[in-house]
């Protein structure tokens, strides 16, 4: 039985995994975690990749302003909301982003002797996931603020060894 002070520091793995991407795909340096607690934009798009291994099992959740993700859009293709394929683009920028933190994620994990695989993104919009505490499940939630949009990440993991 591993006790949970050897367990991975989810909160510092997800924080560093996100302000990562956040900064080489969008090249969005000014990245600064939130103690906000304002409630979160209506339109959000939700994107969650699943995390599996013999020592783990849980999974990778953002929550992104439907806003952001536009922004995002832009950032990488030049298109704007007009465009004809606009929210299928907005949904594959929200599951490439939540696939891109949880291989960084994954990667630290494994660093840490909890080698897992990557599902494949699943993508929502105004799904509000509840997540709460839950007896042998470590949860983590980190809030960034990033060009004036609250974004939320969320790590939950169940250890075999728990």
């Amino acid at each position: 039985m591993t006790p949970a002070s050897n367990r991975p520091d989810l909160r510092r793995i997800g924080a560093g995994a996100f302000t990562e991407v956040l900064d080489t795909l969008l090249s969005l340096p000014s990245v600064r975690e939130s103690a906000d607690d304002r409630p979160a934009a209506p339109d959000q798009i939700s994107s969650s990749v699943l995390l599996t291994g013999q020592r783990l099992s849980g999974n990778v959740h953002l929550r992104l302003p439907l806003a952001f993700v536009a922004y995002a859009v832009r950032s990488l293709t030049g298109l704007d909301e007009d465009a004809e394929n606009a929210n299928e683009l907005q949904d594959d920028a929200a599951g490439e982003l939540a696939n891109m933190v949880a291989g960084r994620v994954a990667s630290q994990l494994a660093a840490d002797g909890y080698s897992c695989k990557l599902g494949t993104p699943s993508v929502s919009r105004d799904a509000h996931i509840a997540t709460q505490n839950q007896n042998g499940v470590a949860h983590e939630r980190t809030d960034l603020i990033c060009e004036g949009h609250r974004l939320s990440l969320e790590i939950q993991c169940c250890y075999a060894d728990a």
